[in-house]
């Protein structure tokens, strides 16, 4: 079994590098933790409540994977009109090469998206409903000419419930994520479920790792864990997340500093230093350490590092 455990291991993080120069798509969940503040700070200077921003956000960036989202920060679909003298980007929406409005990052499009709605008469009316009203504004915004889909109020009522995005939308004493810090809390650990962990927990290099199982992402396994997503990538020595595909061992606490099952690696076809590092439970700078080559030159076949 642990031996069958090591070849898993072994082939895993011989594609890792592979698949980390894959391109990256947000889950909804890494989304919405991305983005979620944004949503909440719109809501207490302009009064739209934030599950009704996230979930537009959501609902028409894809996850913020859209070709506006990632080349023009538009998380909105928000065109020129005449009113825009900022930068433009041009997409094909209702008719070929329509114009839309390009931003430096997504928090401008976050803030306009606000004035959008605020400065617009036809929207006015919305403002008369009461903020946790996430109902009342997805059809409002249908109504009053947002989007030309007749589906759209009920794409974003599932998106919000589906989420639970409602939760940031409850006001400071109310158990939304405005509560005092122990409410606050609470209420992100709900909005993260499931929280509790579901893997059979395996170690190597006596270091404890777990093999992801299908729809996971990094944001979902961190929050099993109890831990941010960029300490979970720190921990696997990643500089960014990846889709995470199903069968995937990441280690849930820092590796140790050498190997206790070997003393020297002698290196492959197509295997990296990272590679190395994970298939002994190494952290990659101790590797680096105890073989300095690492910093000066890229690993060739046969080169034989140190492991403790």
């Amino acid at each position: 079994m642990i031996f069958m455990n090591r070849i898993i291991l072994y082939i895993f993080f011989l594609l890792l590098p592979a698949v980390c120069r894959a391109q990256y798509k947000m889950t909804a969940q890494e989304y919405i933790d991305t983005y979620k503040y944004m949503a909440v700070r719109s809501m207490k200077e302009f009064g739209i409540p934030a599950s009704i921003t996230l979930a537009q956000g959501l609902l028409e960036s894809g996850n913020g994977g859209s070709r506006l989202a990632v080349e023009g920060n538009n998380h909105f679909g928000i065109k020129c009109k005449g009113s825009w003298t900022g930068a433009k980007i041009y997409h094909d929406d209702d008719a070929k090469g329509e114009c839309f409005r390009k931003y430096r990052n997504a928090e401008q499009s976050y803030r306009d998206h606000s004035k959008f709605l605020t400065e617009s008469p036809r929207y006015a009316a919305l403002f008369k409903l009461d903020a946790t009203d996430y109902k009342g504004w997805a059809y409002g915004l249908k109504a009053a000419g947002y989007a030309t889909n007749p589906k759209y109020p009920q794409l974003l009522i599932d998106i919000i419930e589906r989420n639970r995005l409602y939760q940031l939308d409850r006001p400071a004493g109310a158990g939304g994520l405005l509560s005092r810090r122990a409410n606050r809390r609470e209420a992100k650990a709900e909005l993260n479920e499931p929280l509790k962990p579901k893997h059979a927990v395996e170690r190597n290099n006596g270091v404890r790792y777990i093999v992801s199982q299908e729809g996971e992402s990094f944001a979902s396994v961190a929050a099993q864990y109890h831990m941010p997503v960029k300490r979970l990538l720190k921990i696997n020595d990643l500089k960014s997340a990846f889709p995470l595909p199903a069968g995937t061992a990441l280690y849930v606490e820092p590796k140790r500093a050498r190997s206790s099952s070997a003393r020297s690696h002698t290196i492959a076809s197509g295997e990296s230093y990272h590679s190395v590092a994970q298939q002994y439970g190494i952290k990659l700078k101790k590797l680096q350490k105890m073989n300095p080559i690492i910093r000066r030159f890229p690993p060739r076949v046969g080169q034989e590092l140190r492991l403790r």
